[in-house]
């Protein structure tokens, strides 16, 4: 396992505190078997960290919210089951090539930003997260934002422990200046904290 046991008990341990609502709708994790099933029917080849994250939790449950913004852990971070990323996969990189099939989705706002795992073994950023953003960014590529799954999760825990991150009406609140300190420092090689 590459994302540490302990590192996902310390940000399950920070939601079920400070949102435990969301903590609540996150939805048991699926069998590493059934991940294969899924990566063979659709010609992707996972990395041990996807593995980990479904494995860990499958998503999260969208029934009786009112408003998207009660599922975010983190900004652009509602995360995919493995069928809703599959549909995302499907749809934005195969069907309409809106991005390469070298990226893999696994959160989003809610609405057109999505984070991808870059799954290219061959390219220098293997396992970042990187953010597809038309309206942001002013182009379809995605840019590199977290180093890796690791420093995401490590980030998202930060910025909930350093109040970047908190919660008004069961909604996520940010700091928009902490939180770029706290991601730049724990993401020194991701180009999208350079340019914001």
């Amino acid at each position: 396992m590459i994302l540490d046991t302990n590192l996902l008990k310390t940000l399950e341990e920070v939601l079920e505190e400070i949102h435990p609502s969301l903590f609540k709708r996150l939805t048991t994790g699926i069998a590493k078997e059934e991940i294969d099933k899924i990566a063979s029917a659709n010609r992707v080849d996972f990395c041990e960290e996807v593995y980990d994250l479904f494995t860990w939790k499958n998503g999260v449950s969208h029934m009786g919210i009112s408003s998207v913004e009660q599922l975010l852990i983190f900004p652009d971070g509602i995360p995919f089951s493995i069928m809703e990323a599959v549909g995302v996969y499907n749809s934005h990189a195969i069907t309409k090539q809106l991005f390469e099939p070298d990226y893999f989705p696994l959160f989003s706002d809610g609405n057109e930003n999505i984070l991808l795992i870059n799954l290219d073994e061959d390219n220098a950023a293997y396992k970042t997260i990187c953010l597809y953003s038309p309206s942001l960014l002013g182009t379809g590529t995605p840019i590199p934002i977290y180093d890796s799954l690791v420093n995401l999760i490590t980030t998202v825990i930060a910025c909930y422990q350093k109040k970047a991150f908190w919660l008004v009406n069961d909604c996520l609140e940010v700091d928009s200046d902490a939180h770029y300190s706290i991601a730049s420092n724990l993401n020194p090689n991701s180009q999208y904290w350079q340019y914001m």
